[in-house]
């Protein structure tokens, strides 16, 4: 066999290994560029096959390689060029998965930091609600005006809640569903939390801790809907209602002029839900103007 046929064949039991070193990059530019190694790939074999003397080319059409007229190798331009193909292909490839992983890298960054603004915002209402002080006692220092942190309170509930009846979850939800439709968003909310209390893990926790986040944003609560929309996405990150918590979040968020959470919650539902409804992209640019993101 001639050198440069041996080249041929090294050449092609190398490529596979070139074409699987990386992880299959799960996209169209990814896609297109292991259909070209691949076809290159092809191309070596035939010029193996047709390098042997037995028979013709496919690239050849069929005929037999004509013999060298100089003695050079007749394929080692063909061999020296697909393999500087290879050799720019995978450099795309591996680019592509630096990039990925850039990507991921911020996805997982801006998830942290809203994680963060959620926390600090959970952390505050635990601690008096802005530090209004308690009756007969003397305002804190520095603290907000009492009728400041009256505004940051929930209001009291105006409808007297559902008692805990011992229903099952699925009524509960329905009850809750028919409370929301009906404008009554805080019967909505007692049945959500009847649920959440006492069938936590029945399939019905899930809409209901969303059901949740409606009522409470319905009501005038942003920072009770920011953590209920919050609990939400964490119930189940890849759920039915994740896309729409993300949004709840986000909204909740920008009213009490938390933006830059805001923003960063609306990048993640674009990275993590590339895809929407029409109607839910209508919103997502309602609250992306909302929040004033760039």
């Amino acid at each position: 066999m001639r050198p440069n046929i041996v080249a041929v064949a090294a050449f092609a039991a190398l490529l596979p290994v070139a074409v699987h070193a990386q992880p299959i990059v799960q996209s169209q530019e990814g896609i297109a560029l292991e259909n070209q190694i691949l076809q290159l790939q092809q191309q070596v074999q035939q010029l193996q096959n047709s390098g042997g003397g037995n028979g013709g080319s496919a690239l050849g059409g069929g005929q037999a390689v004509p013999p060298p007229s100089s003695g050079a190798a007749p394929d080692g331009g063909m061999v020296a060029s697909l393999l500087n193909q290879v050799n720019q292909l995978q450099a795309e490839m591996d680019k592509l998965h630096g990039d990925i992983d850039t990507l991921q890298n911020q996805v997982n960054t801006q998830h942290a930091q809203t994680e963060q603004e959620i926390g600090d915002l959970k952390f505050q209402m635990s601690n008096g609600q802005g530090g209004q002080a308690q009756p007969g006692q003397p305002p804190v220092p520095g603290a907000a005006p009492a009728h400041d942190a009256a505004l940051q309170a929930p209001p009291p509930p105006s409808n007297p809640p559902h008692p805990a009846a011992p229903a099952s979850p699925r009524a509960l939800l329905h009850t809750a569903q028919q409370d929301y439709e009906q404008h009554n968003f805080t019967g909505a909310e007692a049945a959500s939390r009847a649920i959440l209390a006492h069938a936590a893990s029945s399939p019905e926790a899930y809409h209901a801790q969303f059901l949740l986040a409606q009522s409470l944003a319905a009501q005038g609560r942003p920072q009770d809907a920011a953590i209920a929309y919050d609990n939400t996405y964490n119930l189940n990150r890849a759920g039915s209602e994740a896309p729409a918590s993300l949004l709840g979040l986000a909204r909740s968020l920008a009213v009490i002029h938390q933006n830059e959470a805001a923003c960063q919650t609306l990048a993640s539902l674009a990275s993590q839900f590339p895809t929407l409804p029409q109607d839910m992209n209508t919103r997502v640019d309602a609250v992306r103007h909302l929040a004033r993101c760039s």
